[in-house]
């Protein structure tokens, strides 16, 4: 089979490669569609980190296929339409028994740990199988959405996490990337009454408006403190600036919840006012991933949201 496979910083091969030996209750799936995340992009430009296997297939935001079933997985057929978890998880851990497998110490990652979806066809693992995390894809689902099932997963993992939207909350998410949209689509569908973005490009605020915002701010120009004061009952913050960041802190009410999702450089901190923490009674929440049951039901969620107009370009393997 034709893969793309990652040897070093800005060192990607098309390579013909023999496919994984098919385990007893693995499944063979050829890929249809794969997203490129950030952190692919990251590993492009500045080489893979060393808890990546060498070299890697990138990829972990994937639809694809069945074409070949385990002897021993149930479940499954030829011809299905899935779409991956991006975590194969133990499952027995203290992590995965209390519910949070998006935390499991001996998870192995897609496209990091275990080869992902920039290839012609993925060997999925029988952990993976067992644990839940091959999604049956609903056939009204666009398959470049369905390939974004993970955003929606985490997406929806963190707003839970940090409590919820409920009915008549005002948001505000920073960062208008695939990500910012996301949370954007599931703010409104879990009830918001407002939700305004902020973000650099023309382009990303004119569909974020499409998308349902109730403002599309430039963030180049926007003084946020002087826009919203202490009035959100909830901010996400989807960009990785640590001055963003620092501001984002002063546009929580008092008791509203402030959601951090950017991942940013290793070693960045954060000054931050304890006091404003303790006497306003900000709740700050971080987030990674999702769990098996969050894809499970962003899967649910897709035929509700518009995903695929979030895909800007796509290209042949």
């Amino acid at each position: 089979m034709k893969a793309a496979l990652l040897y070093a910083q800005e060192d990607l091969r098309l390579e013909e490669m023999e496919a994984i030996p098919l385990e007893p209750y693995g499944l063979r799936v050829r890929i249809l569609t794969c997203g490129l995340c950030g952190s692919d992009q990251r590993m492009f430009f500045t080489g893979p980190t060393p808890r990546y296997i060498n070299p890697v297939i990138l990829g972990h935001e994937i639809a694809g296929v069945v074409t070949e079933v385990g002897k021993l997985a149930v479940g499954y057929a030829t011809g299905d339409i899935v779409t991956l978890a991006p975590l194969i998880p133990c499952m027995i851990c203290p992590a995965c028994s209390r519910g949070y497998d998006n935390l499991c110490q001996q998870a192995q990652v897609i496209g990091c740990t275990v080869h992902g979806g920039m290839a012609e066809y993925m060997t999925i693992p029988s952990q993976m199988v067992l644990a839940g995390g091959v999604i049956h894809l609903p056939g009204e689902v666009d398959l470049k959405a369905g390939a974004l099932t993970e955003l929606v997963g985490c997406a929806l993992h963190s707003l839970e996490g940090a409590g919820g939207v409920g009915p008549g909350d005002r948001v505000l998410i920073i960062g208008d990337g695939p990500i910012g949209l996301t949370f954007l689509q599931l703010a409104k569908l879990m009830g918001a009454s407002y939700v305004a973005t902020s973000g650099r490009r023309p382009a990303r605020r004119e569909l974020a408006l499409e998308l349902g915002a109730d403002e599309a701010l430039d963030a180049t120009s926007a003084d946020l403190p002087a826009r919203f004061g202490q009035s959100l009952d909830q901010v996400v913050v989807a960009a990785s600036n640590i001055e963003v960041t620092a501001e984002a802190v002063q546009l929580v009410r008092p008791g509203g919840q402030l959601l951090l999702f950017s991942g940013y450089t290793y070693g960045t901190t954060l000054p931050l006012d304890i006091n404003t923490v303790h006497y306003r009674e900000l709740h700050v929440h971080g987030s990674i991933d999702c769990t098996v049951q969050d894809m499970r039901r962003a899967v649910g969620l897709l035929p509700q949201l518009q995903m695929e107009q979030l895909v800007t370009a796509a290209f042949p393997l």
